[in-house]
């Protein structure tokens, strides 16, 4: 597969090193290319200034719009190579600081009237709820929104134009089915014990009545104390409820903390380049897991040694969502 950049009417190909990763849980893709070539580079530059965007394709398509952040170029007498390290458009979402105050705004209304302001391309793909009053003082921006759309059950990450959507976690039918043996030759199962603890309390603030307010739920697999305390955002208290959001980040937890790592050969399934947030069939029989995972985490990797390959972070949609999970045999779901 043939990766290219683009910018200022330009096409810059044949990246040897190539990885492009995106999240669920990050606004923004990073993007990493590598080459090495022959022959003195002093003469042959990689033309990108600080405010310049940068198309990446795969084999012609889309795939992020990004910005530079490194730019390095190591020349010798008789070779010279070129790294570049770029995140898409939201990135200065994730990197300033900034003071906001919104009030009676719909969640979607606030998500577009901050992307305006770092210019930031955005889409509103759910119908969101009104957030009483979202305040940011000297504070990341991501942070907050992530936290915001998080207690509306809802996913805020990145697309091809560098831009955003926030959208509810995908439920459509599996875009492939992948079976241990057959699609792929490893895998690897991810409990991750420290993210789950024995008590969850959110304490907030009732403004109108003038008075403290708390909610908690218990984890009943952690046996031992192990308490999570939470002060709850003031745009966040209106969207659920103290208890609602104690629930939520254990159930969230509780199912994130047990996932499954694939790697595939190549970038692509039937229907396209694989994405974050769409549903995916994982059968491994020995571990008696056959079932229907969410991609959460997806990186494309390309080099002389591996090839073009795809590593896909699996999770079940409830890790998103927040709902209780079932009980399920194991990797297949949340356990003690």
């Amino acid at each position: 597969m043939t990766v290219e950049i683009r910018f200022d009417g330009k096409r810059y190909g044949y990246w040897q090193t190539v990885s492009v990763r995106e999240s669920v849980d990050d606004l923004c893709a990073s993007v990493s290319l590598g080459i090495a070539k022959p022959g003195s580079g002093a003469s042959d530059p990689l033309p990108l200034g600080m405010n310049t965007k940068v198309e990446v394709l795969i084999d012609g398509e889309l795939v992020t719009t990004v910005r530079a952040g490194k730019v390095r170029r190591k020349v010798g007498e008789s070779d010279h190579s070129i790294s570049f390290a770029a995140r898409s458009l939201a990135r200065e979402l994730v990197d300033c600081q900034y003071s906001k105050t919104l009030s009676g705004l719909k969640l979607g209304e606030v998500v577009k009237r901050l992307c305006s302001t770092f210019k930031v391309p955005v889409k509103i793909n759910a119908d969101t709820a009104v957030v009483p009053e979202f305040s940011m003082q000297c504070e990341i921006p991501a942070n907050a929104l992530i936290n915001a759309a998080r207690a509306a059950n809802l996913l805020l990450y990145p697309l091809a134009d560098g831009g955003l959507i926030l959208t509810a976690p995908d439920d459509s039918a599996p875009v492939a089915t992948l079976v241990y043996g057959v699609h792929f030759l490893e895998y690897e199962l991810d409990d991750d014990f420290d993210l789950r603890f024995s008590e969850y309390v959110v304490k907030s603030f009732d403004y109108d009545g003038g008075g403290a307010i708390k909610g908690s739920c218990k984890d009943d697999g952690v046996e031992f104390f192990r308490p999570m305390h939470i002060v709850a955002d003031r745009h966040g208290h209106g969207i659920g409820g103290c208890k609602r959001r104690a629930e939520l980040e254990r159930n969230r937890r509780l199912a994130r903390a047990h996932s499954i790592m694939v790697t595939v050969s190549g970038w692509r399934h039937a229907g396209g380049l694989w994405a974050i947030n769409k549903q995916v069939r994982l059968v491994i029989p020995d571990e008696g897991i056959d079932g229907v995972f969410l991609i959460g985490d997806r990186a494309l990797s390309q080099d002389d040694k591996s090839g073009s390959v795809t590593h896909l972070h699996c999770m079940h949609r409830n890790a998103f969502v927040g709902e209780q999970p079932k009980k399920m045999k194991r990797g297949a779901g949340a356990r003690k």
